[in-house]
């Protein structure tokens, strides 16, 4: 054999063993004699020399195109060599009759040939694994001096957009919103050219069927097809049916044509439309396009109407159509659809009740019977990408196309996963399909590279599906099957395994076919071990029945072919590389492979990964290098992406990168790492999760910045970092959560409609969000965190438990999902509720003598303050499993109390003992029939400060007159800082709803407060809306908003400059008044049986301070109600973030009045978010008279609303002095301790909830009340 064809040889044998490393001399000295023998056999065979050398693309040699030996020359002496092996002329050979081998036989073929006989040894036939890589270490610096704030998703939106010019109204957009006496299933409105429009209505006539056998049922008893246009060239429909399936186009029956109807096909006909002239009443127009007396407005209209039969035998799913002008020069499709066809389908009112025109179009093709493969299904993916997701300026805009995009990853996943049919009634070339991948893909990668809103989505759409190719790759996969099965002599022949797998690959590959492959090659490898075969079909979601199911099923088992077993095993490796190629895109290294060129070769990371990612090495290093690589990728294009097809395959070597490192994590759970790894551990991981959302990674990147200090901080003997490190923990819980819910409102709706609709098992379908999440960074985070927290919390001296009012429950367990999802109830007996869920924000159920949670809640948030006023045991528990042996007794009886003021402990107990114990947390401690005054209206729309008084003001602005009385006298330090104020006060709105310009608001609210349905949450939210809506129509009566804007400019409070700035004061004072009907405000008042009639609302209005940090101090203790000591919360930015009960805990600390000392810091701050206000602005807040009440609590259940939206900003806490320096920190904190002390003082004494915000230093007290 020529030298240079077995050195090509031995290099693809190479390459087929996964290019490994450090090869020992004797390993590279068998594969070249093994790749002299695998030419040889060929040659044997009937290959010629130059075959193999077009195969290996060499210049061809004269002479060499004929085959060396005769075919019965070739025949003989490969069976001579084959009964070498077995004593038999067969060269397969059964197992049970397969010898054991010996280590010194070697089988040779005689060569013929001009003189001495030659002998060539024949390759044993036992497979032998190359040996593993040497994994080695990894270490790198990279982790600790990255800049991590590059990787920071930028929002979207950037310069303010253009608003679209105003488009008058249509005649046609106006004759679809003419009402019909039909009944209309749907209609739609296209373009037709430039100037001209097309209005298709769906109409259905439905009866009662009284014969059913089932009950009385609705039936269609007929269907009609409206299409209307207002084109003023004569035009002629060019028409279909589809019967089976949506997509079909079938010639109709003469008894639903139309007149003047003509069949111009075997499949179609053509009907000209009907002109005349199209009437719309003079109300349907604006008042300056109707003539005065004018009654009717016409137009000149085309129109016709297909008369379709409803259920039954010759029931029709609609119509396809074309149109053309009369010449035939012109015709018009759908232009907003990919030029298609036009359509009228019923089908989707079958299968369906999907809110929109994507989820049907999805379902329609789906849900059918017809014709269906993954080809259509990526061409059509392909289609509705481009025609919704296109990349749009506006925020709107943005939110479709993350809408759509969302359902089309559901769709898709489904797909990925088996969920949906992969082929049905059709048959596609493996270049088709291949081709329809590379589109789809393209198409997402195009999505990724112009749509920055999209990464996050499209990212994980990549991951659905195979990379494909535009045919060459797809035809492989058909022609190498038949040519490994040529080179091994086996037969086409009906009733063999790989002739039936033969098939289905030519008819349909699919992603199934990864699988078979790996199985067979199983099969191979453990001597043919038929079990092989199976249990790696079985890890791969394929059984019997599915092979069977195919349209060219695979009934038969693999046919043991001892002989053949090294060949095959060389062939099917290369061509299991084959099918990865088009139906796995992110195969590690085969992504290695096609990126490599571009990457300018492999990196140290991304070599340790591919050597390391099947086992062997550290887990962190691992994980590091994954990290690494990927940092490398985004520095190769993906941090600004331009070109679709390096983006494409970057994105699927980045998401084989993300796969290794989530094993990873998964291995590094069997590890005996310290505390020191754990924290380098959880570092890591945050960044992978960072890099794996480039939309959406803000908070998680400014939360893992402040991790690297926190990491700096211990190392550098910091005594607080254990409790700064778990604040940074909580913190990143909270986002992985927020992370999860917003996972789950944009894909399960669209995962349940879809997953319905289609028979999907429900299983599937209810838990679609949690098993994108389970199986992402997210959860992988997760799962790191929570071996760390309780790591953390030990080092911090925290326990396990945050107790927020500690006193003893009695009652029975009841676990649910979130607190507001049982705030309605009112439960019949004591019950302790472990709640899944606690924002902070939800009122305690009538009932409940127990919240239990591993939701971290501010000690000063609405819940803790209506627990504490209401006798009920709240507190989070930091550990789930603790909690969760809790939630397991659910039904049962418990008794539960505070251990050591910082733990709680319970224990089972008789029910007898519930009724006996329920007064340590019953209701009855909150007093009921408590009355509100009526108050009547003072005669004025507002009041000045030294006008404030009771019976016309609230209980803040009867405060804010005392405290500006003590600071005039001297009783509060003149440092203290208060905002200009002046109040709307009680009574306005019932006032105003008096004037004869709200008359019709008045009655529609009358209603609506009598219809208020509390029977359940739902039907509870609903009633209150309405109210809420109600109230924001009202109208200000005539001088009204004059004599506030004199109030406000006596006050020295910025009025309002403009109609547009009015307008937006008057929306945030409406929005105070429909607090009145909140939630929790309306079900509190119930609880306690408070007349809601009597709630009157008088409302304090000031400027917005543009505060650095906002504050609320408790003179008292409210978890220890320590007289003695002074607790505060205190939040960068405005402080919304902390009364408004934002998810994550304040910075939090306590102090004794009167000693001096240094405040202790209690928790570092864990929200993500902090809110600014970037303009000079008001503030409007509620003040109304059922809040502060002796024994009851009401704070913080009416809405203080600013003039102008907060901005939302993630917090960034690495850079912020609060939290790093320890001088600036303590000298604020004692600034704001000592601000309480005082105003308390100033107040006779009477502890106090004050709030307040600090501004370049500057202390300024917005508001305080009594501390209830």
């Amino acid at each position: 054999m020529p030298e240079d064809l077995i050195g090509i040889r031995a290099y693809v044998r190479w390459e087929e063993a996964g290019m490994p490393e450090d090869t020992p001399p004797e390993w590279q000295a068998a594969e070249y004699a093994k790749a002299r023998l695998d030419l040889q056999l060929e040659v044997l065979n009937g290959v010629t020399l130059n075959d193999i050398r077009r195969r290996y693309n060499q210049e061809t040699v004269d002479g060499d195109d004929e085959p060396i030996f005769s075919r019965g020359d070739a025949d003989v002496m490969l069976d001579d060599a084959a009964g070498k092996f077995t004593g038999a002329t067969s060269n397969v050979v059964p197992m049970e009759t397969r010898p054991t081998p010996l280590d010194d036989f070697a089988p040779t073929i005689e060569i013929p040939g001009g003189g001495e006989k030659q002998k060539v040894a024949i390759e044993p036939e036992e497979w032998i694994e190359p040996p593993p890589e040497q994994v080695g270490e990894y270490h790198s610096d990279a982790y600790a001096h990255r800049d991590l704030r590059s990787i920071v998703s930028h929002r979207v939106g950037g310069d303010e957009v253009a608003a679209p010019k105003y488009s008058a109204k249509t005649f046609m957009s106006r004759w679809a919103s003419f009402d019909s006496p039909n009944t209309l299933v749907n209609q739609r409105l296209y373009t037709l050219g430039n100037d001209s429009e097309m209005l298709v209505q769906m109409y259905q006539d439905v009866v009662e069927d009284e014969s059913a056998s089932s009950g009385p049922r609705k039936r269609v008893v007929s269907r009609s097809v409206v299409i209307t246009t207002d084109s003023q060239d004569d035009l002629v429909l060019h028409w279909g049916v589809a019967k089976d399936e949506p997509g079909q186009w079938l010639l109709p029956e003469t008894t639903v044509w139309p007149g003047k109807t003509t069949a111009v096909s075997d499949m179609s006909v053509e009907t000209p439309f009907v002109s005349g002239q199209g009437c719309l009443p003079a109300e349907a127009f604006d008042k300056d396009e109707v003539e005065p007396g004018e009654e009717d407005l016409c137009y000149p209209i085309q129109q016709l109407t297909i008369e379709l039969p409803g259920d039954g035998a010759d029931e029709l799913m609609g119509l396809q159509f074309v149109i053309r002008n009369k010449e035939g020069t012109s015709w018009f499709r759908d232009e907003k659809n990919g030029n298609s066809n036009f359509h009228a389908n019923y089908a989707t009112t079958q299968h369906s009740k999907a809110a929109d025109e994507l989820l049907e179009t999805i379902i329609r093709s789906e849900a059918g019977n017809g014709w269906w493969t993954l080809m259509h299904r990526f061409n059509l993916a392909s289609t509705m990408l481009e025609q919704k997701c296109a990349p749009g300026a506006s925020e709107k805009s943005i939110a479709k196309a993350v809408a759509a995009a969302a359902k089309i990853y559901v769709w898709l996943r489904y797909s990925s996963n088996r969920k949906l049919t992969w082929q049905r009634n059709y048959n596609v070339k493996p270049r088709e399909l291949s081709a329809a991948q590379s589109k789809l893909t393209k198409t997402i990668a195009k999505l990724f590279c112009d749509a920055p809103h999209l990464r996050d989505v499209t990212r994980l759409m990549l991951g659905t599906v195979g990379k494909g190719g535009e045919g060459g790759q797809g035809q492989q996969i058909r022609d190498e099957i038949l040519n490994i099965m040529h080179r091994n002599d086996i037969k086409e022949k009906k009733g063999i395994w790989m002739e039936e797998w033969h098939q289905k690959l030519h008819n349909n590959t699919t992603p199934d076919d990864i699988i078979i492959c790996e199985a067979y090659l199983a099969f191979l490898k453990s001597n043919m071990d038929i079990s092989e075969y199976w249990r790696v079909l079985s890890e791969g979601g394929i059984d019997r029945a599915r092979l069977e199911s195919y349209e060219r099923p695979i009934l038969a088992e693999p046919t043991p072919r001892p002989t053949k077993k090294v060949a095959l095993i060389k062939d099917f490796q290369n061509y299991l590389k084959i099918l990865k190629s088009v139906h796995s895109g992110a195969d590690l290294i085969e992504c290695i492979k096609t990126a490599n060129k571009g990457l300018g070769g492999v990196s140290p990371a991304l070599n340790y990964a591919r050597v390391a990612q099947n086992g062997g090495g550290d887990a962190i290093q691992l994980l590091a290098a994954c990290v690494d690589a990927r940092h490398e990728l985004r520095g190769a294009g993906l941090a600004n992406p331009s070109d679709q097809e390096w983006t494409r395959e970057l994105l699927y070597l980045d998401l084989s990168l993300d796969d290794v490192a989530r094993r990873a994590v998964e291995r590094s759970g069997e590890a005996n790492y310290g505390l020191e790894d754990q924290m380098r551990l959880a570092g890591l991981v945050m960044e992978n999760l960072a890099l794996s959302l480039p939309t959406s990674n803000e908070d998680i990147v400014l939360a893992l910045i402040e991790w690297r200090r926190v990491e700096e901080a211990r190392r550098g003997g910091d005594s607080q970092w254990a409790l700064r490190a778990k604040a940074v923990v909580d913190r990143v819980r909270l986002a992985v959560a927020l992370h999860a819910d917003d996972v789950a409102a944009k894909m399960q709706p669209a995962a349940t409609e879809i997953g319905v609709a289609c028979g999907i098992e429900h299983w599937a379908v209810d838990l679609f969000a949690e098993e994108v999440i389970r199986g992402g960074p997210a959860f992988a985070l997760s799962l790191v965190l929570s071996r760390l927290d309780p790591l953390l919390r030990a080092e911090a001296d925290m326990g396990a438990w945050q107790i927020i009012s500690p006193v003893p429950a009695v009652g029975y367990v009841k676990h649910v999902h979130s607190l507001r999802e049982v705030m309605n109830e009112t439960f019949t007996r004591p019950t302790v509720l472990v709640a899944g869920k606690v924002g902070g924000d939800e009122e305690i159920p009538a009932g409940a003598v127990a919240v239990l949670t591993t939701c971290s809640v501010d000690v000063l948030s609405h819940s803790a303050v209506r627990a504490r006023n209401m006798g009920c045991l709240f507190a989070t528990c930091y550990d789930e499993a603790v909690l969760d042996s809790l939630a397991a007794l659910d039904g049962e009886p418990v008794s539960a109390s505070v251990m050591g003021g910082d733990k709680v402990v319970w224990e089972e107990v008789d029910a007898s003992a519930v009724a006996v114990g329920a007064g340590a947390g019953d209701v009855s401690s909150v007093p009921k029939g408590l009355k509100l005054a009526k108050i009547p209206f003072c005669g004025k729309f507002s009041v000045p400060l030294q006008e404030f008084k009771k019976g016309v003001v609230g209980a803040k602005a009867i405060n804010t007159l005392a405290l500006n009385e003590s600071l005039g006298g001297g009783k509060i330090p003149a440092w203290i800082n208060l905002p200009k104020s002046m109040v709307i006060p009680f009574g306005t709105m019932e006032h105003v709803l008096d004037d004869a310009v709200n008359a019709g608001v008045k009655a529609e609210l009358a209603s609506l407060v009598a219809a208020i349905d509390d029977s359940s949450e739902t039907a509870l939210e609903r009633s209150l809306a309405a109210c809420r809506a109600c109230v924001k129509r009202i109208i200000a009566p005539a001088g009204m908003l004059d004599e506030i804007e004199a109030a406000m400019v006596a006050a020295g409070i910025p009025a309002p400059e403009d109609e547009d700035r009015w307008a937006k004061a008057w929306s945030a004072l409406t929005d105070v008044w429909a607090s009145k009907w909140n939630d929790r405000a309306f079900v509190s008042l119930r609880n306690v049986g408070i007349d809601h009639d009597d709630l009157r609302m008088s409302v304090l209005v000031q400027p917005v301070v543009d505060a650095d940090y906002a504050f609320v101090i408790h003179t008292v203790n409210p978890s220890s109600k320590d007289q003695t000591e002074l607790y505060a919360e205190v939040v960068m930015g405005l402080g919304e973030a902390l009364v408004g009960n934002y998810p994550g805990r304040a910075l939090s600390f306590s102090v004794k009045k009167t000693s001096g000392e240094t405040p202790r810091i209690l928790g570092f701050p864990s929200k993500s978010v902090m809110l600014k206000i970037p303009r000079q602005t008001l503030i409007f807040r509620s003040d109304s008279n059922g809040e502060d009440l002796e024994g009851y609590a009401g704070a913080g259940l009416y809405e203080s609303v600013p003039m102008d939206e907060e901005e939302t900003i993630h917090a960034d806490y690495a850079t912020d002095p609060l939290v790093w320096d320890e001088g600036f920190r303590t000298e604020l904190l004692s600034k704001i301790a000592e601000a309480g002390v005082a105003i308390e003082a100033a107040l006779d004494g009477q502890p106090q909830d004050i709030e307040g915000v600090v501004k370049d230093g500057e202390i300024y007290v917005v508001q305080t009340r009594p501390q209830v």
